[in-house]
């Protein structure tokens, strides 16, 4: 199980591991210590350090999701990752540059390695022992069924304590049993515990077939940002293959050689799709913030503030990720008003100012948003972002309304370039734009993203009529 957060601290245990075998080389070479080493010499030593670090790394794993979650595995990798790098570096000196004088460099280097690398693993144990107390940045899942699989996925849970916050099984569905000290049963009573407990994921080892009323389940669980995985055994997945294709049913993944079924197709929960996404985010959104708002972020303000006065950014709550509000920014259009936080923009509002009448049309208003996608409240692609009091209403009304709310809000969105933008009078026009955004889910790649940009330019540009 992969994490964006455990990979920004595997990235950044190798970057200070790199550090500390670097810097302990440049600390002997300028203290004098390699007097009798030319600098070609010194360069080959540092090349053959850095690679025979690198080997006994990959040899390890000493980087490997899997080796990270547990201190003690961490700590153990990484003892035989230097002791592998000290046995490599010395044959390899010796064998193959007996020019070079590097037995008073290898036990300084050593020793300082030894020192700096230590030093990194106690600094881990302690910013493991402060993460796992955070469960903003863990995902809360329970397994429901009573299963061998369910045992095996409990013990995978447990060893990815970086990833998950494990909160119990319900191990019988036909029996009361005990979860954070409180008596569930059955599948839909567990998913309304779910709910209530604010768990982000369930997974269950009873098969959709066996699962009554299962549609009904689902639909309650994803009206409140829970997924529901379901488990099942290798054998039994390859025996029935096939049958899983043509079903509403997918493989999403495997953990620890346990195959996981979805019942619907989300690239964005793979890591790899996160990173490009994110990395693209960031990019996209420095390059806009630098080239674009580094000029025109003042000259708005100062004729938002010409034509009436207060804060010339206007910061709304909106619904983000899993239902999670935030502040969403915009350059302020209307005059200071009452309604702001509940009544929509319509044509010819009175509330809009002349700056702010342009600003809409052009998507101006819209460009403090980037700031949003830099703090990693929104993406520049995805649905956009409705008030409050919107998302409670649409989703009483609404059926697959909240499985929106799994992607981060954009800045624009498939919908929106489809014509489903500003003003919604008639339900219908909601459901259009929930349809836009879960088939953009379901659908998502980075040539889609680009795709979206380039026609919601080619609109701004050319006017739209639902712009207002």
């Amino acid at each position: 199980m992969k994490s964006r957060h455990v990979f920004i601290f595997i990235t950044i245990l190798t970057i200070f591991d790199a550090l500390a075998i670097n810097c302990s080389f440049a600390i002997i070479f300028f203290s004098g210590l390699l007097k009798d080493t030319n600098l070609g010499g010194a360069a080959q030593f540092l090349i053959l350090i850095n690679l025979t670090w690198m080997i006994s790394a990959i040899v390890n794993g000493a980087y490997t999701f899997k080796n990270v979650q547990k201190l003690e595995v961490l700590y153990k990798k990484g003892a035989f990752t230097f002791i592998l790098h000290i046995v490599l570096l010395t044959l390899i000196a010796y064998l193959f540059l007996p020019q070079l004088n590097i037995t008073p460099p290898l036990i300084y280097v050593f020793s300082l390695e030894l020192i700096a690398v230590s030093g990194i693993r106690f600094m881990t144990y302690v910013f493991e022992r402060y993460y796992l107390k955070m469960d903003m940045f863990k995902k809360n899942i329970a397994i429901i069924g009573n299963h061998d699989l369910g045992t095996r996925l409990e013990k995978f849970f447990l060893t990815n304590r970086l990833t998950v916050n494990f909160r119990g099984s319900f191990k019988n569905l036909n029996e009361e049993v005990l979860i954070d000290e409180q008596p569930i049963h059955r599948l839909q009573t567990s998913i309304r515990y779910a709910i209530e407990n604010h768990l982000d994921e369930v997974y269950t080892t009873e098969f959709p077939e066996q699962c009554v009323e299962l549609d009904e389940v689902i639909a309650l669980a994803e009206k409140h940002c829970v997924r529901v995985k379901f488990v099942t055994s290798f054998i039994k997945y390859k025996r029935e293959e096939e049958d899983f294709k043509n079903s509403n049913y997918r493989l999403s993944s495997y953990y620890d050689g346990i195959p996981i079924l979805v019942n619907r197709r989300e690239p964005l929960t793979k890591l790899r799709n996160r990173i490009i996404k994110r990395g693209f985010d960031v990019l996209f959104s420095l390059a806009v913030i630098v080239f674009v708002l580094s000029w025109l972020f003042p000259l708005l303000v100062l004729l938002i503030l010409i034509e009436s006065r207060g804060n010339p950014i206007f910061m709304q709550l909106r619904s983000g990720r899993d239902n999670k509000p935030f502040y969403c920014f915009k350059f302020r259009s209307m005059r200071i008003n009452a309604d702001s936080n509940t009544q929509q923009a319509a044509r010819n509002d009175p509330r809009v100012t002349k700056i702010g009448s342009f600003m809409r049309k052009t998507s101006l208003d819209e460009l403090p948003q980037f700031f949003n996608v830099l703090l990693g409240e929104m993406s520049v692609v995805g649905p956009r972002p409705h008030m409050l009091k919107h998302t409670e209403e649409y989703s009483q009304i609404i059926d697959q309304y909240m499985v929106r709310q799994f992607l981060k809000p954009g800045i624009t969105g498939q919908a929106q370039v489809n014509g489903f933008r500003g003003e919604t009078k008639e339900t219908e026009q909601m459901l259009g734009r929930v349809k836009h955004d879960i088939s953009y889910m379901e659908n998502w790649t980075l040539l889609q993203d680009f795709k979206i940009i380039t026609k919601t330019i080619t609109n701004v540009l050319g006017g739209e009529e639902n712009a207002f």
